[in-house]
């Protein structure tokens, strides 16, 4: 057997077991295959070389102790050391106490929010009385945030200013400030454009057409590059012509609703005069300001004032008014009611028809809405997605042995942590039954694989409680990409397959 073979063994042990990649534990690993296969190699010698130099006595002691690791030996021996001088011991813990106090508070003021919230909260916890529990999952902590760490984001100012010293904040931001007093041109900053052009594009009357312009504001807002694209101003141009028709169409049906309610004051002086004939001459004096508004040629802001003066003298003149009026009243008041709660029911109604009513995720119809959106982009920009399918194992044993109930609150606490776990520009949704489908914007299948995994270790360490009694969940997951499929149904197939795939090779896994 070969070193790379050696190698290989080993990177495959540490990925099938979830190992985290550390020298430590590739160093133990690959010494551990190394033995086997009876390579002997200098640096799998080096605790044995060290533990030579030991007395017998202290030797057995160690052995004793399952000290398999140089780094393990060195730590025993300096806590054997420490343990002679528990004074001194004290001492040593206490400075590095303060000490990484102070490393936190220098962390707080490096300029990122995550750190800094992070580092505020650990450095209260930091004692030296602190349980090894407790400083394992501070440091976990530490340790997910420079895994995640992604500062590609740096990258976006590329196309605007050439920033070669990026582990220096104070220097980038002095080039920053020079490149930007000396910018004069090229293709230009379009952020501000975008935010005024996504602010122009809301219909100022007509509201037909909202989900549109909500869908390339979004997008022009988030990349606003794209307004360099042939494509998005032919875009861009469709929506106002459209909004300006939507508008006309607005304008028209107002003038009609105008026309209207001065016919309905119309109708309403005559029924007072019918009543009454003290205030006749009042009366006809309001007909004739009626008859001087002109909806051809006054503004919105002029009928609307000529009106509420009509309003104010038919209330001035006519203060007592028939039991006919007053009925008529009561019934428009009854009505405006009735309309009032139709239209809060068919508001809750449409709100149901796209929402599950157990896990209140977006149903299977919402689902196929948003990854049509999607397709779309994909089409014209070639923004590439992902899906990933989940499947809660064993699902069916849940419910025969708890009950439905449990199984209930098991499919919305799940819900509850998809959301949780997801972006913003996420979406996630009940696809039946027990699966449930998170669609990735502009992710690709790594990162839809890294998502997947996170959630999946997250649910397995997780506790399920129904009625104090601890239900142990894991999850299967199927992913598919955009890019990779030959359409949007080819890509949900695949990701089904891949489902079943995981569930039939022993569940509690992702495949891809």
């Amino acid at each position: 057997m070969t070193i790379q073979d050696i190698i290989k063994q080993s990177l495959q042990e540490i990925k099938t077991r979830g190992l985290q990649l550390t020298p430590e534990i590739y160093g133990e690993i690959f010494c551990r295959h190394a033995k086997r296969a009876n390579v002997i190699l200098e640096e799998c010698q080096k605790m044995e070389k060290y533990l030579k130099r030991l007395s017998p006595e202290l030797q057995k002691t160690v052995r004793s102790r399952h000290v398999s690791s140089v780094d393990q030996l060195v730590q025993y021996l300096g806590s054997e050391v420490m343990r002679a001088n528990p004074e001194k011991s004290s001492e040593i813990i206490q400075a590095y106490v303060l000490l990484v106090k102070r490393l936190l508070q220098a962390v707080s003021m490096l300029h990122n929010k995550t750190a800094a919230e992070m580092a505020e909260r650990d450095k209260e916890k930091i004692t030296a009385y602190l349980g090894k529990e407790e400083i394992d999952t501070i440091r976990e902590q530490w340790n997910r945030f420079v895994m995640e760490y992604d500062d590609s984001f740096l990258k976006k100012l590329s196309p605007y200013c050439d920033v070669a010293e990026r582990s220096d904040l104070q220097a980038m931001v002095g080039s920053l400030t020079e490149c930007l007093k000396s910018y004069s041109g090229g293709g230009g900053d379009f952020t501000v454009v975008a935010q005024v052009l996504a602010a122009a594009l809301v219909p100022s009357i007509a509201s037909g057409m909202n989900d549109e312009i909500a869908t390339i504001s979004a997008q022009i807002r988030s990349n606003p590059e794209l307004l360099t694209s042939q494509a998005m101003v032919e875009d861009i141009r469709y929506m106002i012509k459209k909004r300006i028709e939507l508008d006309k169409k607005a304008v028209t049906s107002q003038m009609t609703e105008l026309d209207s309610i001065i016919e309905h004051i119309n109708q309403a002086l005559v029924r007072v005069i019918d009543c009454g004939e003290s205030n006749y001459d009042a009366i006809c004096k309001i007909q004739g300001e009626l008859g001087d508004v002109n909806l051809e040629t006054d503004s919105f802001d002029v009928i609307h004032m000529k009106l509420l003066a009509i309003a104010s003298s038919l209330e001035t003149e006519t203060r007592v008014l028939s039991d006919e009026m007053k009925q008529s009243s009561e019934e428009i008041s009854q009505l405006r009611q009735k309309v009032r709660v139709l239209e809060e029911a068919l508001r809750k109604e449409r709100k149901k028809a796209g929402t599950d009513t157990l896990t209140k995720l977006p149903n299977r119809r919402s689902i196929d809405d948003f990854i049509q959106k999607q397709e779309a982009s994909y089409k014209r920009y070639k923004d590439d997605y992902s899906v990933v399918l989940f499947d809660i194992d064993h699902f069916k044993s849940v419910n025969d042995t708890y009950g439905h109930d449990a199984g209930d609150v098991i499919l919305s606490s799940f819900g509850k942590m998809l959301r949780r776990y997801s972006r913003e520009v996420d979406f996630v949704g009940r696809w039946g039954g027990e699966e449930f489908l998170v669609v990735l914007p502009k992710t690709g299948r790594e990162g839809a694989v890294r998502f997947a995994e996170k959630l999946r270790e997250v649910v397995s360490k997780s506790k399920f409680m129904y009625k104090d009694v601890r239900i142990p969940i894991t999850i299967s997951g199927g992913i598919a990409d955009r890019k990779s499929s030959q359409d949007m149904e080819d890509m949900l197939k695949r990701a089904d397959e891949n489902l079943y795939f995981a569930k039939e090779s022993g569940r509690n896994k992702i495949a891809s």
